[in-house]
């Protein structure tokens, strides 16, 4: 077992250089002038992920399942994409701070290689039946002082300390994610959201709209549109707000201390994360394209921007959802809190009436 957790180590080593190698790469082929249809890009992109597979291949050793490596192959493929794109992308930005977009996201996808390799470390170790009998034991005694539920076949139990992280650390995360992306270091997430605003509004309304940038006021980024005054862009636009709230949640949601339950659950909150990153994403896209396009015929910018970024809410009903069916630990927790809070008083309302 240590030999496999020595190898995944020095895999992920050598996929976050690819990953790295992936992104200069990307900022390389712009900044040379070269053009999308040039053989440099398609050459770099597919060589570098040619290697992914070949050491992917060669070092996972995901037992009984090529379906397994297979999958988390092209997931560490796909992150490699993501890179490329990255660098690609950040010497065509306007932004004063573009390069801060290779400097947030980079690292954030070598933690996403980690966790793949992590889930692919999980996935070839079985748990020891010893390691069941203590854990079972371990349970048994917990379930003596606090209360247990037990939910498809899994056992939920969380300490004091994991309920009051979720109470206290969800909010003040999330409030500390959203002030890091309205710094003026991060305004390159303005210009990608403006920008691509901007094209799918040509595209599907052929609108002539077009979009401004002026690094000097409190809105760095607008967007103008034919005979209408300039709509300014800021952080709240983009969207953010919704993803941190989630992000906060998902990240403070306690484990529970039966080890068979909490295996996977860093697995399970990264795909919850992303997922709901990426929804929330796209429909403030669909948003905003319906906000501007009203304006455009001739709407109240004031009616319209309200009404719809209120209707457009219900899409947190659906990352519920999927919270429950990746991450029931959120849902459970705060029925977990209730049932101790309740336990609680009627442990001292029997002292009183004992007294």
């Amino acid at each position: 077992m240590e030999l496999n957790i020595k190898r995944t180590y020095y895999y992920w080593i050598i996929c976050s250089i690819i990953l790295i190698a992936e992104f200069f790469a990307g900022v390389f082929t712009t900044l040379n002038g070269l053009s999308t249809t040039s053989i440099f890009p398609l050459v770099s992109f597919i060589s570098l992920i040619v290697l992914q597979i070949l050491i992917g291949f060669k070092i996972l050793e995901i037992k009984n399942s090529f379906r397994n490596k297979f999958g988390i192959t092209i997931m560490l493929i796909l992150n490699l994409s993501f890179s490329y794109i990255i660098g690609f992308t950040i010497p065509l930005l306007e932004s004063i701070s573009r390069y801060n977009f290779g400097i947030v996201m980079i690292p954030l996808l070598l933690i996403l290689h980690y966790i793949l390799l992590d889930k692919n470390e999980k996935d070839n170790t079985k748990i020891e039946s010893e390691t069941l009998q203590l854990n079972d034991k371990k349970i048994e005694n917990l379930g003596k002082k606090r209360p247990i539920i037990e939910f498809e076949n899994k056992k939920f139990i969380f300490s004091n300390s994991s309920l009051i992280i979720l109470a206290i650390g969800a909010p003040l995360l999330a409030y500390l994610i959203y002030f890091f992306f309205d710094a003026q270091f991060n305004y390159w997430l303005h210009e990608i959201v403006v920008k691509q605003t901007v094209y799918f509004l040509n595209l599907l309304f052929n609108m002539g709209a077009s979009s401004n940038y002026y690094p000097i006021e409190r809105y760095h980024w607008s967007f103008v549109i034919p005979e209408h005054s300039s709509i300014y862009f800021e952080t709240f636009c983009t969207g953010i707000q919704a993803i941190c709230v989630f992000a906060g949640i998902i990240i403070c949601t306690p484990h529970s201390k039966d080890a068979k339950t909490k295996r996977d659950i860093i697995w399970r909150k990264t795909k919850a994360l992303i997922v709901s990153s990426v929804i929330f994403y796209v429909v403030n896209i669909i948003r905003m394209l319906i906000q501007i396009y009203l304006y455009y015929l001739g709407y109240p910018w004031e009616s319209i921007h309200v009404s719809i970024s209120a209707a457009s809410s219900f899409i947190a009903a659906i990352i519920i959802l999927l919270l429950h069916k990746w991450i029931p630990e959120f849902i459970i927790s705060i029925i977990y809190a209730g049932t101790v809070i309740k336990e609680k008083f009627k442990t001292l309302k029997s002292k009183e009436e004992d007294h």
